[in-house]
Formats: structure tokens, sequence, C-alpha cells
């Protein structure tokens, strides 16, 4: 079974069916979930914090079905964040609890292997990856109008 490939299929169905027009804005944040994905699951994978498993095409020990799930991941997330920065944090927390939730379950699956890793840190590093996700995207990423969820 492909389950990082499946994982990257979903997400990025999700967004061919109901998020195709918003690729053409948000493409930098794909770029942008890749690489914050890379670099900080190696640092983890390389210490031996926790492992990947069930994957056939690996960079250094990272599925590549993951990293393009994470770039469709950073696309969602950009798209749905609020425009009041008052609601972007709790925002934040709720995408992590949600995606802890995935690596839950494929810890009880036995695609993910935590060595030295208890499952409130991927939470927390879910949370600061999203954070810094959001700050490039700030960066990178045209604003929105004042009725983008009423077109």
């Amino acid at each position: 079974m492909l389950p990082w490939i499946i994982f990257a299929a979903i997400i990025w169905l999700f967004i061919l069916i109901f998020l195709r027009s918003e690729v053409k804005r948000l493409w930098s944040v794909a770029f942008w979930g890749i690489l914050i994905g890379y670099l900080s699951n190696i640092v983890f994978v390389s210490n031996g914090f926790y492992l990947f498993k069930d994957a056939y095409y690996f960079v250094e020990g990272i599925p590549i079905g993951y990293l393009i799930g994470l770039a469709g991941i950073g696309i969602i997330m950009v798209r749905f964040l609020p425009e009041e920065k008052i609601w972007q944090l709790p925002y934040l927390f709720f995408f992590s609890a949600l995606l802890t939730g995935i690596d839950y379950s494929a810890l009880k699956l036995g695609y993910l292997l935590y060595q030295n890793w208890p499952l409130y840190y991927s939470f927390l590093f879910k949370l600061l990856s999203f954070i810094a996700l959001t700050w490039l995207s700030e960066l990178t990423v045209t604003k929105r109008s004042r009725n983008y969820y009423f077109r």
C-alpha cells in the first residue's frame, strides 16, 4: 500500500475540485510548505525522533508523497486563513490539531513510528511550522479582496 501517495492524492484532489482557481494565487505557499516541511522533518528524522514507514520513494528519510501532500496542506491552510489577526492563532491551533490527528492515525496504522517523540511534540511542531508558513505566505501571496469569501 502507498499511504503517503494516497495522502497527497486526497489533498490535491480536494484542491483540484474546490480550490482550482486559487492555485495560481497560492502557488508560492506550496513551495514554502515543501521547504518548511523538508527542513524541519529532516532534522527530526535524521536525529531518530520518528521514522516514516511504507513508502517507495524517500528524500533523506521523508516520503516524496508526504512532501507533495505538505504543499497542498499549505495551500488549503492559507486559503482558509482568517483575515482578522485575532482569529488566526486559534485557526492555526485547530489546523495543527487536525493534522496531529492525521499523524495519530498514521501512527496507529503503522505508517509512522515515533521513537523519541511524544504526540504533543508533533502538535507543537506543526503549530510552529504553520506560523512560519503564515508569515512567509504574507511575503509572497497577493492580498485578498474584501469580498473574498462571497465571490
